[in-house]
């Protein structure tokens, strides 16, 4: 089990993949965009982040750059549908500042669940 933030400015999608991650028992915080992560972020330290990368207020981008900074051991998954653009410039960017895994939406729920035990599984080995 896994303490997840995931920030999502897209309701109907944020509300699928929370239901979806505590079907996999894992704790999930939730934000609707960067600035509400980084508050949450001032008060509690999830084992991975999940973020959108094109959401109002604050990018997904910005936000791995700013938690990336504070919070360097913190995985990071990327997850976008690109808005207007071709998604795969964005999740690159997002993997080039400190994501470590990053999907296209629509997400592959199995896949993302996969990335999650990996990363856990390589987190801990790393703390050992």
């Amino acid at each position: 089990m896994a303490k997840i933030l995931l920030v999502e400015d897209d309701d109907l999608v944020r509300d699928m993949l929370v239901q979806m991650l505590q079907r996999a028992t894992h704790e999930v915080l939730s934000a609707a965009n960067g600035e509400e992560a980084i508050e949450i972020l001032r008060k509690v330290e999830p084992d991975i982040l999940v973020t959108d990368l094109i959401m109002p207020k604050k990018s997904g981008i910005t936000l791995i750059s700013e938690v990336k900074n504070k919070h360097p051991k913190m995985e990071i998954i990327a997850i976008s549908g690109g808005g207007r653009l071709d998604p795969t410039g964005y999740l690159d960017l997002s993997e080039s500042l400190g994501a470590s895994v990053s999907f296209e939406k629509p997400i592959d729920k199995a896949a993302l669940l996969m990335a999650i035990d990996l990363l856990l599984h390589t987190r801990k080995e790393n703390i050992s």
